[in-house]
């Protein structure tokens, strides 16, 4: 990207919060030069991945051939299928480093923007340094301590590993999490802001449904959750969730509906707490519009959380998010920067908005 391009890029950013005062240089100094050498280690993974498939392709593709000659081209469809199935799988472990590339990405440039608030990132991706074959992918799966937490963030299956956030069990036992048989967590950011630690990872559950050849897995949530402490308790529970997204109550009878004061803010979210007086003056319109920019930016919905004892806890459905751009693109690129900054300064806006205001003061 051009230079002056890039100066002007930067320049916006800066005027927009304090944090961003050192961008330009930490974009100059350690992501350019750093993303440059794996932008090269990138494209020769690539060639080389394409080029072992290629061959793979034409190996298996020739045997295909030949079963095709000899059985006068019965099952012809199922001879191909298996064919292209074949090769995917053979040629698969092939392009795991570029899996490495990608996570090595996210951990630098999201690391540098968290960095920039004081927080720290990690992608909680499994180490894959050295698997380029299915020989070094066995030997790999066999070095690992617990095959069902490295591993299965890999390949699939079963992870049993403590959550790296208080939210998920929180979520749970509040019945704002749906069912599922897996889980998995990446991108953890934690830190402290307004005098407080938060923590906010993202999250993937699925369920197997069906039996048999309808057997299928099914995602029931993908997207983030939020934890952030209080500096005390509060004094009651409110549980809030976006308008239509709860089939029934909330579980707990000792909770009642809040009337918003704001029509339009109580026509988009169900709102319940035992103390009605705490819970309107925790979510006003400005806290409740923050919370809607936080949907807005992730693109996502069916945004809920609970209020409770010492937490504010919160889940946003969403894609993939901190993803730092896509590994099929150069790597060379300010907006992978630019976009993490800014995907963790609204997260900054919505602590900001419940830790920093008058009401938390009077309070706590």
């Amino acid at each position: 990207m051009a230079s002056g391009i890039t100066d002007a890029i930067f320049s916006a950013l800066v005027s927009q919060r304090p944090e961003f005062k050192n961008a330009m240089k930490v974009w100059t100094d350690v992501l350019e030069p750093a993303l440059a050498a794996r932008e090269r280690e990138r494209r020769a993974i690539i060639a080389k991945a394409r080029q072992r498939t290629m061959w793979t392709g034409l190996a298996i593709g020739a045997i295909a051939l030949v079963i095709l000659v000899f059985t006068n081209g019965a099952a012809a469809l199922f001879t191909l299928f298996g064919a292209v199935a074949v090769t995917a799988i053979a040629s698969a472990a092939a392009w795991v480093p570029l899996f490495r590339v990608k996570s090595e990405t996210k951990q630098l440039v999201v690391g540098a923007a968290a960095e920039s608030f004081g927080f720290k990132y990690e992608t909680l991706h499994p180490d894959v340094s050295g698997v380029s074959d299915w020989k070094s992918a066995g030997e790999w799966i066999k070095a690992q301590a617990s095959q069902t937490q490295a591993a299965s963030q890999l390949f699939g299956g079963k992870d049993d590993s403590p959550p790296p956030t208080p939210a998920f069990e929180v979520l749970k036992e509040a019945r704002l999490l749906p069912g599922y048989d897996n889980r998995k967590f990446e991108d953890l950011i934690e830190g402290d802001r307004a005098e407080t630690h938060f923590s906010l990872v993202e999250c993937k559950l699925t369920e197997e449904q069906g039996s048999g050849k309808n057997r299928r897995t099914v995602t029931t949530f993908q997207g983030l959750l939020f934890h952030i402490e209080y500096p005390q308790r509060f004094l009651g529970r409110t549980l809030i969730a976006r308008q239509g997204w709860w089939k029934g109550f909330f579980g707990d009878k000792t909770l009642q509906k809040v009337d918003l004061v704001a029509k339009e803010l109580e026509d988009n979210f169900t709102i319940y707490s035992n103390d009605q007086v705490e819970a309107r003056a925790l979510l006003t319109p400005d806290r409740m519009e923050r919370l809607i920019a936080l949907e807005r930016h992730f693109k996502g919905g069916k945004l809920r959380g609970i209020f409770e004892g010492d937490h504010l806890t919160l889940a946003l459905e969403a894609d993939d998010q901190f993803e730092a751009g896509s590994v099929w693109k150069p790597l060379v690129d300010p907006d992978r920067y630019v976009s993490a900054l800014t995907e963790i300064g609204l997260v900054c806006d919505v602590i900001d908005g419940f830790l920093t205001r008058e009401w938390v003061k009077d309070k706590l």
